[in-house]
């Protein structure tokens, strides 16, 4: 038997939506669903979306956009059902903060795309304190039907007797599973010496110097801040709240007045300066310059240096592994249980690096060692499982998570199915 991949309906929170020009947007009603519209706009801004992640291009290829749109109207109606019978369960409610925090995280995702405030009202047609307020209730839409789906299919389980007949049924469609590897590591990280600190702390004191005789601060900060995230919007951060900064950053915002510069502040990000853009109530939009501490050549030699004799020793004595990375860890203030980093399949390695150094390499022998950016590693192979098809005796878990996945999708298309008769629907031509 072909097992059916099923997809279920979470709400994507984190991928801010394609919003069309407002003068661009379709008018009418696609669809009524109980009490609540979806409008035909809507439905083609969740299309635009779909397309754009399976990289299909409805300009090029108009024969997929009454596809696209019919399946984005399903999603829209299932989302609706989902909020009606929230309500209905008294499961409607939800923090003004966690909305707001997933709003601001929706916004700085798309300033981060277009690059600046100004480019982002040109392409919502909006200012964007009006997008926040129109926003607004739409994100807390998504999250009240993401967490209620998540309620009811929480309730869901399986057991062993199921997950049997789940493999047997669907073993030989089951995708092939990738080798996989028990590591751990002995990270030495590149730390920026006394140089590389006098060099960031010079250059921010001449950005002070620049600020204190008027020069433009959004332009510095484009010009020269560290933080990528921020520095195409002047430093801009938004809006945050208390216990969302680290603490040297948190305490001196929060005591700025709006338009205020404050001094040099050190974090473990580097060095920052600050300056309050608006206050409300016990929220802050803050702006910042950043100057990252960075590790000069001279520092990258002395732990390539240092790794080498590591690798030097572990070649000729493997069993030396456990005993030089509590050496290791405790020089660099880790604990040792930091370099375990237990069973990973091979195509979920962080990069090629470690893919390269694992080739060939057997459990019990040690890896040459290799950078990234967090350092030079070597790793150390504890155990090995070959990969193809899957079978119960070395892939349970993974077994069981499918298992698991699939009745969880049956379970909510039967129980969404039987809800639409409680709930009135009327699609629109």
């Amino acid at each position: 038997m072909k097992y059916t991949w099923i997809k279920l309906f979470f709400l994507a929170i984190a991928v801010p939506w394609i919003l069309l020009r407002a003068q661009e947007q379709i008018d009418g009603i696609a669809a009524i669903v109980g009490d609540d519209i979806i409008l035909k706009s809507d439905v083609l801004q969740l299309a635009q979306m779909t397309a754009l992640q399976n990289n299909v291009d409805l300009q090029r290829t108009l024969d997929f956009l009454q596809e696209f749109q019919s399946d984005a109207l399903n999603v829209l109606i299932t989302q609706k059902i989902l909020l009606d019978r929230a309500k209905v369960d008294s499961l409607d409610e939800i923090s003004t903060e966690e909305v707001d925090q997933a709003l601001e995280m929706q916004i700085s995702n798309l300033l981060g795309q277009l690059g600046s405030e100004s480019e982002f009202e040109q392409m919502m047609g909006q200012r964007l304190r009006d997008f926040r307020q129109d926003h607004w209730f739409v994100v807390r839409d998504q999250l009240i039907a993401e967490r209620y789906q998540k309620e009811k299919i929480s309730r869901v389980a399986v057991n062993r007797e199921e997950v049997d007949a789940f493999y047997r049924a669907y073993k030989d469609s089951l995708p092939p599973v990738d080798p996989r590897y028990e590591l751990t590591q002995i990270l030495v990280p590149i730390k920026a010496g006394s140089l590389a600190y006098d060099l960031a702390r010079s250059k921010m004191e001449l950005i002070q110097e620049r600020l204190a005789q008027g020069e433009d601060f959004s332009e510095l900060a484009t010009e020269y801040s560290d933080d990528q995230a921020s520095s195409g919007r002047g430093g801009e951060l938004g809006f945050v709240r208390r216990g969302e900064l680290v603490p040297e950053f948190e305490e001196t915002a929060f005591n700025l007045v709006p338009g205020e510069l404050s001094d040099i502040v050190e974090t473990t990000f580097g060095f920052h300066i600050i300056t309050l853009v608006e206050k409300q109530g016990e929220r802050i939009n803050v702006s910042h310059i950043l100057v990252t501490i960075d590790p000069t050549p001279e520092d990258r030699e002395l732990a390539l240096s240092k790794v080498r004799a590591f690798f030097f020793l572990l070649d000729n004595q493997p069993a030396l592994f456990d005993s030089l990375l509590t050496i290791v860890s405790s020089d660099y203030g880790n604990s040792p249980d930091l370099g375990y980093i237990g069973w990973i399949e091979f195509s979920l390695l962080p990069n090629q690096a470690y893919r390269s150094a694992l080739f060939g390499l057997q459990p019990g022998r040690v890896s040459p060692p290799f950078e990234t950016k967090d350092g030079f590693h070597i790793l150390k192979v504890l155990n090995f499982k070959a990969g193809g098809s899957p079978n119960l005796k070395d892939y349970y878990p993974q077994i069981e998570a499918l298992a698991l996945r699939n009745k969880q999708s049956d379970f909510l298309s039967t129980w969404l199915s039987n809800v639409r008769n409680d709930v009135f629907i009327s699609v629109l031509e």
